[in-house]
């Protein structure tokens, strides 16, 4: 043999051989299945469906409690079966202790991969194509299940969430505009909920969101007293999860003192995010959102007084016009968008 050469080794697929004889497939393929059944509770069903079973166990996000709880719900591997599983090892399968051998992802795709390559010959090896597609599988998977947080997180900055954005925190912030609080001077503080100054704020502010809020959805609950705060509040929560850098909260001049505000500079930004996050509900037209809007601005302006002597109130009658006006545009816009994208499909 040339110093160049090197022996190519026999190809395996998750530590296993590719090619076996019929009884050693038979075998793995009843103890992976057996050890299926005991990690997920039910028989194999379709690959697709199993797969994303799988992150029962191996979602990358999963909270340690939980996990430790399902683990405890996993009965012992008979000890013939641990014994062959485990001489494989990972990838295909985990010993977790105490008997209980886990299987995912690399188990479900081999069982795959051996049942639809067999048959009655002495020997035979699974293609050297499925090998590589099925390793490309798993990794796509969990690459997929990696990200899915982060692709969650820009998902929500875009406005592509799953849900659209609750009512009453775009009335949140749609309240802020009409407050004019989009430059640090002119922002509303944040302050305990707990202190009169803070209540006051909490609910001059949280009026005309809740008003906004039922106007669209007159069946809704409206928050708890708790919820409807500054400071650890749903609503503010939710729009910062969703508009991040366009909606600043940040140290005041205070102790313990936060400023909440929406730069002049994603003022456009933030009216084209909520019109097209507005848009995304059926049930609001036009009609709907103009009505929600004045009723937005008649509870904010009722509420003002608990703003005014701590100099909080901005809004200016025309510049709140204005923003109803840029508001429905936007949402027209966005309406009529969404539309065309359903009849080109």
């Amino acid at each position: 043999m040339s110093s160049f050469e090197v022996e190519s080794s026999p190809r395996s697929l998750f530590g296993v051989p590719a090619s076996q004889t019929h009884a050693e497939r038979s075998t793995l393929i009843a103890d992976l299945t057996a050890l299926w059944i005991s990690c997920y509770g039910s028989s194999l069903s379709d690959l697709h469906s199993d797969l994303n079973r799988c992150r029962h166990f191996f979602d990358p996000v999963a909270r340690g409690q939980s996990l430790r709880s399902r683990l405890t719900e996993v009965n012992p591997a008979p000890t013939d079966v641990q014994e062959r599983i485990n001489s494989i090892g990972s990838p295909l399968a985990i010993d977790a202790g105490d008997g209980v051998v886990l299987v995912g992802v690399e188990a479900r795709l081999l069982i795959d991969a051996l049942k639809n390559h067999q048959d009655d010959s002495s020997k035979l090896g699974i293609p050297e194509s499925v090998i590589s597609d099925t390793e490309r599988t798993a990794l796509d998977i969990y690459r997929t299940w990696t990200l899915h947080r982060l692709t969650q997180v820009i998902d929500l900055r875009n406005g592509r969430g799953k849900e659209p954005m609750q009512p009453v925190a775009v009335g949140l912030v749609i309240a802020l505009l009409v407050n004019r609080s989009t430059t640090p001077d002119r922002a509303l503080i944040q302050r305990d909920h707990h202190t009169t100054d803070g209540k006051d704020v909490d609910f001059a502010i949280h009026a005309g969101a809740e008003a906004f809020a039922n106007a669209l959805a007159t069946s809704r609950k409206g928050r708890s007293s708790g919820e409807q705060r500054l400071k650890g509040g749903y609503p503010l929560t939710e729009a910062r999860r969703r508009l991040a850098h366009r909606l600043l909260v940040v140290a005041g001049n205070k102790p313990n003192e936060k400023l909440i505000f929406v730069p002049e500079t994603a003022i456009d930004d933030v009216i084209r995010f909520l019109g097209s996050d507005l848009a995304r509900r059926e049930t609001v037209s036009s009609d709907n959102l103009e009505h929600a809007y004045k009723s937005l601005v008649t509870a904010f302006t009722d509420s003002t007084q608990a703003l005014a002597y701590r100099s909080m109130v901005f809004d200016r009658k025309a510049e709140t016009l204005d923003l109803g006006r840029r508001l429905l545009e936007s949402f027209v816009l966005a309406r009529q968008l969404n539309a065309h994208a359903s009849a080109s499909r």
